[in-house]
């Protein structure tokens, strides 16, 4: 009975393993096959032009060619700049998410000052036990020191985000009045 519960056990698993593997090759499948579609597509609109071939093309039949060059690096300026931006407002997003944990941190030190007033006025009342009263303002002394030491970090790393914005500020100025987009 156990070998056939133990042979019957190691097929199912054979067959877990072969589905498994199956479904895997029809995903990678799947995977390439959309992407060859997605390439093909993309491609209809980006030959790439053999320029020794087009080195050869007289001058007089390159008519409009100058402009449209001029137009697709400002349109890469332009987008640049948007993917700029982009990037500006996903360091604002860090920013203000460190400006929330300081936030937090700083009302944590309210509740952390508030605590330890009210355990220091119930040890002057002779209230509770000694020790634990002494130790409960020991430890609230010491989590508004931590604390603080977060704070501390956090304001470096906003300064830090800061910096960076500001170098990213002064590109998309750059980038502005250079597509007179400002």
């Amino acid at each position: 009975m156990k070998k056939i519960l133990s042979i019957f056990a190691i097929i199912v698993l054979a067959s877990f393993l072969l589905a498994s593997c199956q479904t895997a090759q029809s995903v990678t499948d799947t995977t390439k096959e959309v992407t060859n579609r997605m390439t093909s597509k993309v491609k209809i609109f980006l030959y790439d032009i053999d320029e020794k071939l087009y080195g050869q093309v007289p001058e007089e039949n390159r008519g409009g060619i100058e402009e449209t060059e001029k137009t697709l690096m400002e349109e890469n300026e332009k987008l640049k700049l948007a993917e700029l931006k982009v990037k500006k407002a996903g360091l604002w997003e860090d920013y203000y998410s460190y400006e929330i944990d300081v936030a937090k941190k700083n009302r944590d030190i309210a509740k952390v000052e508030l605590n330890r007033l009210k355990w220091e006025a119930i040890e002057r009342s002779n209230l509770g036990k000694k020790d634990e009263n002494l130790e409960n303002i020991a430890n609230l002394k010491e989590k508004k020191i931590e604390l603080t030491s977060d704070i501390k970090n956090l304001q470096v790393e906003m300064k830090a985000v800061k910096s960076k914005i500001d170098s990213l500020d002064r590109e998309i100025n750059f980038l502005e009045e250079r597509t007179g987009k400002k």
